[in-house]
Formats: structure tokens, sequence, C-alpha cells
């Protein structure tokens, strides 16, 4: 815990080189993984899959890639947290790029619910969500845009923030989850990730969100 910054962190690391890390800093949540192969240079998104407990298959979520390139945020972040305080087998699936092999790495991971739980707990997010089983079910994984089985009918205008301090980022994103109705309004929004953080970018986006609408497929609806 730093108190000063307002941060809870809980930290594992690997004799792979892997090591990951929840942390919950100024109302932030993030899970990232550092010791990856490293991305490739222009790519500023990647796939990882985590596998935990007793999952059966891993599940595959789009992670952003960060300064460096070994190192990745994951854009729902407490869905990974959640499947981390499991414990038992942990392994860690990078998808072949350009042409080369695949990486799983396989390690033990001891029950550390208590420490995760709390970094969940400073960020009020929830150890149990009832939706995230559902969740996993469907398209929709951080992935840039929307998942294949909605279109937008009428798309979000966030207004851009102030400046914090004097600075505004140049681009950001935020990855929301929602529960969408008939009529393809969303509802009970709630913000999974952001970059750049501080910036209040969910904000923008959710006081946007009321005047939108989707367009669902049979499928979604």
């Amino acid at each position: 815990s730093v108190p000063e910054r307002k941060a809870v962190l809980a930290t594992i690391d690997f004799t792979s080189g892997l090591a990951i890390a929840a942390r919950c800093v100024d109302g932030a949540y993030d899970v990232l993984i550092s010791g990856l192969p490293e991305a490739p240079r222009r790519d500023m998104s990647r796939e990882l899959g985590i596998q935990a407990g007793d999952q059966e298959e891993p599940y595959m979520s789009v992670w952003t890639v960060g300064t460096q390139r070994n190192t990745a945020f994951s854009r729902i972040p407490a869905v990974v947290a959640r499947d981390l305080a499991k414990g038992g087998k942990l392994q860690v699936i990078v998808p072949s790029t350009s042409g080369g092999p695949r990486t799983r790495y396989v390690m033990d991971l001891d029950p550390s619910s208590t420490a995760i739980e709390q970094t969940l707990t400073a960020c009020g997010r929830p150890m149990v969500d009832p939706r995230e089983a559902r969740a996993k079910e469907i398209d929709g994984n951080g992935q840039d845009g929307l998942p294949d089985t909605v279109q937008w009918q009428t798309m979000p205008r966030p207004v851009f923030p102030a400046s914090v301090n004097g600075r505004s980022p140049l681009e950001g994103y935020v990855v929301l989850s929602c529960v969408l109705t008939d009529a393809g309004q969303m509802t009970e929004c709630q913000t999974e990730s952001e970059q750049p953080a501080g910036y209040n970018l969910w904000r923008s986006v959710e006081r946007s969100l009321p005047r939108a609408r989707l367009k669902l497929s049979e499928q979604a609806a």
C-alpha cells in the first residue's frame, strides 16, 4: 500500500521472468504483465489468454502495449484480477505474431484472493460480478470498437474533457461494459479501464451514452 499516492498494489513474480501486478492508483484500476515477448513495433495492442484455477479454456482478451513493449495492460483488468485470485495452475498464452510461434507460460499460483481483493476493493470493484460469467460467453473483450454482433444506430459524441494541470492527452480510450435494452439503449454501464488515467475520459464518455443507440443483430438480441 502506498498511502501518499492512494495506491494499493499486489505483485507476483515468476521464475519464468514474467511479473504480474494488480493495482488501484488514485481510483484507476490496472492489471499489467511484464516480461512478455516484445510486441511488434507498430502494434498498440495485443491479445493474451489467461487460464487459471478450474477454467477449462483460456479467456482471450485485448491488452494495451506499454511503453516497454514487453509489458501489457489489461483493458478489462477486474475480470483478469478475479481470475488470478482463484490461484492454482496459471497459464498465460501469447498468440503467434508475424509467423512466429505461440508462447505458453505455465506457472503455479498461490491463492492470493486477499491481496487481489484489497486492490479491487480500493477501486470500488466487487470481488464477484454476476455479469462476468455472461460476459465471457459473448463478443467484446476490450477490443477497439464494437463487437461484431452490434453496430451503431446513433453514435455517442463525447466532449473531450478539460485539461488537468494544464495538460491534455492527444488520444486515449475508455472500455465500458454495459447491459443493452431491446431498444438498443446502453444501461448499467461501468468503466473497465481507461488510458491515459487521470483525465476523467470515462466521465465524458458516460455522459454521451443516453442519446446513443445500438442496432442489434439476432444473435446479439
